[in-house]
């Protein structure tokens, strides 16, 4: 097997070779033209073929000459593609500080030509380099950038690099379970888009994480992978990469001969293109197993080639100077932001020159005009004070009968000690919009029957709480006039009597209100219940599940086909809770993403609840309610009844 791996090493290099040949060729035919571009854009493919195959050294050649002429011909799009290169291949090189130095040289060219996809590009490559240093923060910082930008134009490719380096941020980090989701991802991304570069790291990184998992089994299955789709594109420093991972996986299973056997194939090929971390790996993973086979003479050897590499990549050094480098680039951008604002306030102060000196003339001519005109001006903001003086009156007026509309509206709801008598165990929750509401609740007791609903009139605000009134009365006139106790009768008799009360000129109001009405019965555990549009929920104590009765879908008031409302008799048990209440609360706008709470939020909220007393259940939807709504305006007035049956 060693072999037979050696021998597809050689033939590689010689492809290698034969790639170089073919790009000097590519190149010295195309300089023959005489046009600046395609020699800037020869170079410019000629150092990505470089790197791709290895030649990291002769990328940076290619991408020097190619700057060279795009500097001179102002081709700045091709300049900032030949920094990303030159990035990337010192960036091969471990060469950290230079990458960094290119990348962002590329990035502030690109930010100008309003590329996006290239600039997502070059801030996933900033990420990588942070990446491979262990800053992490900063790494996930640019990276989230890019996945974004990505995002935005729905560059399916773009997003699956992105994820794939924030997978290799997380595992770093220890997060393995999430580098496995997000590698998955890229997986299904770059199947679909027949990215075969894209999956040879995807199925490598993962691979990885197996390892770390101990899932040795899925690390060979993916690192096989892996090793299929480098060995077909000769990608080098992703087979040196690979043959380490398979060496890995063996040393962690303690297969010691094995695991040195791939780690030799690896620094054949990392050795000739000095692929400094994988040489330190390497050399750190052969020193650990020659330490666990005792052979200290061999492991003191691995021990100084993993020190000399290690040493070769000064973290503390290169930190430094990747500072150094960001922080230069935010103050160049910040520099070319404050020179461009100098020279708009020149040119603003330049115009204002010249138009100051040519109206100096028609200044002094126009001065007497401009004082009469300020007279009549003063003489205007006088009439405008006593205007908003007199505005201020008014609404302070109209505020104070509102809030004693208020205090009126107040005096027609059942006072809590005559909801306690009938009902000891109840909480009520109202919340007008506006000061005053459309929404009202009413009770009354009549003989053996106790009557008790919550109502909701068509609008909020004043509208509102006249129509509140009118339904009110036409409660109080149907039982105490009309003496009826059966819901669906007082229901029915409401309708009449509102809609006559709305109907006594020519231009009638077409408004009403909806209702849900029980009636209770002393003698018997059961209620009569009717309802216009608003339904009843009983949360069964024994069943622990809430049951809903459906309300007639039309309103108290003018329909366009009314129809007698149906009544329903309801059998009650011990520990029951009874609710009845307008739409207010489940219409609310709220949550994290500002959606109604609907019904099902509203449900949810009793369900949590049911459990504790009637007066922790109040606080408990209470403060449901008002931290769903947040900080966003209340939409609806809000009445919630609850009677629990003792």
């Amino acid at each position: 097997m060693r072999i037979l791996l050696t021998l597809i090493i050689s033939i590689l290099v010689i492809i290698v070779n034969a790639q170089v040949h073919d790009v000097d060729s590519t190149v010295r035919s195309i300089e023959k033209s005489t046009s600046p571009k395609v020699h800037a854009k020869a170079y410019n493919r000629a150092a990505e073929i470089a790197w791709e195959t290895g030649l990291y050294k002769n990328s940076l050649v290619y991408s020097e000459r190619g700057l060279k002429i795009a500097r001179a011909n102002k081709l700045k799009a091709i300049e900032a593609s030949l920094h990303n290169n030159r990035g990337i291949a010192f960036e091969y090189l471990n060469q950290y500080p230079a990458a960094l130095k290119e990348y962002f040289a590329a990035l502030t060219i690109q930010e100008k030509l309003n590329d996006p996809e290239m600039e997502a590009s070059i801030l996933g490559n900033i990420g990588l380099v942070y990446m491979y240093q262990r800053q992490n923060s900063k790494s996930l910082y640019y990276h989230k950038r890019s996945l974004e930008i990505s995002k935005s134009l729905n560059n399916r490719l773009g997003i699956s690099a992105s994820l794939n380096n924030l997978a290799i941020t997380y595992s770093q980090q220890g997060k393995f379970e999430k580098a496995e989701y997000y590698y998955l991802e890229c997986i299904k991304i770059d199947l679909q888009a027949r990215d075969t570069a894209g999956l040879g790291d995807d199925y490598n990184n993962i691979g990885t994480v197996y390892i770390d998992l101990e899932r040795f089994d899925l690390a060979v299955k993916y690192l096989n992978l892996a090793l299929e789709i480098r060995l077909a594109q000769n990608n080098q420093i992703g087979l040196a990469e690979t043959y380490s991972n398979f060496g890995t996986v063996y040393q962690d299973q303690g297969k010691y001969d094995k695991a040195k056997e791939y780690f030799a194939l690896a620094l054949e090929i990392a050795t000739p293109i000095q692929d400094k971390e994988s040489l330190k790996y390497t050399y750190k993973r052969l020193w650990e197993i020659d330490l666990a086979l005792e052979d200290s003479s061999s492991a003191f050897g691995h021990y100084q080639m993993y020190i000399a590499y290690r040493d070769s990549i000064d973290n503390s050094e290169i930190t430094r100077k990747q500072t150094e480098l960001e922080l230069n680039y935010k103050f160049n951008k910040e520099k070319e932001v404050s020179r461009l604002r100098e020279q708009e306030k020149d040119r603003l102060f330049m115009i204002i020159l010249i138009a100051v000196s040519s109206g100096l003339l028609l200044i002094l001519i126009f001065s007497i005009l401009f004082f009469r005109k300020w007279k009549v001006t003063q003489r205007q903001q006088l009439i405008i004070e006593e205007k908003n003086m007199l505005v201020q009156q008014k609404n302070d007026e109209i505020l104070a009968s509102i809030s004693y509309a208020k205090r009126i509206q107040q005096a027609i709801l059942p006072p809590d000690s005559v909801l306690k008598t009938a009902f000891p165990h109840r909480f009520v929750i109202y919340l007008p919009k506006d000061i005053v509401s459309g929404d009202f609740y009413w009770s009354d007791t009549i003989g053996e029957n106790t009557f008790l609903a919550a109502a909701d009139c068509t609008g909020h605000g004043v509208p509102g709480a006249l129509m509140s009134v009118v339904c009110h009365n036409a409660l109080n006139r149907a039982v105490r006039e009309f003496q009826l106790t059966r819901p669906s009768e007082i229901l029915n008799k409401c309708r009449e009597i509102i809609i006559k009360e709305l109907s006594q000129h020519d231009d009638s109001v077409a408004d009403g209100m909806d209702i849900s009405l029980a009636v209770f019965d002393e003698t018997r555990k059961e209620i009569n219940w009717a309802g216009a549009n608003n339904p009843l929920w009983i949360f069964r104590a024994a069943t622990l599940e809430i049951k809903e009765w459906k309300a007639s879908k039309q309103p108290i008031g003018n329909h366009r086909k009314s129809e007698p409302f149906i009544e329903h008799t309801i059998e009650l048990h011990k520990n029951d809770r009874i609710f009845l209440f307008s739409d207010g609360f489940q219409d609310q706008f709220g949550g994290e993403k500002g959606k109604k709470m609907m019904s099902r939020g509203f449900k949810k909220a009793i369900m949590d609840s049911c459990m504790l007393s009637i007066s922790d259940q109040q606080s408990f939807l209470f403060q449901t309610f008002t931290s769903w709504k947040g900080d966003l305006e209340q939409i609806d007035d809000v009445c919630v009844l609850c009677v629990e049956i003792t």
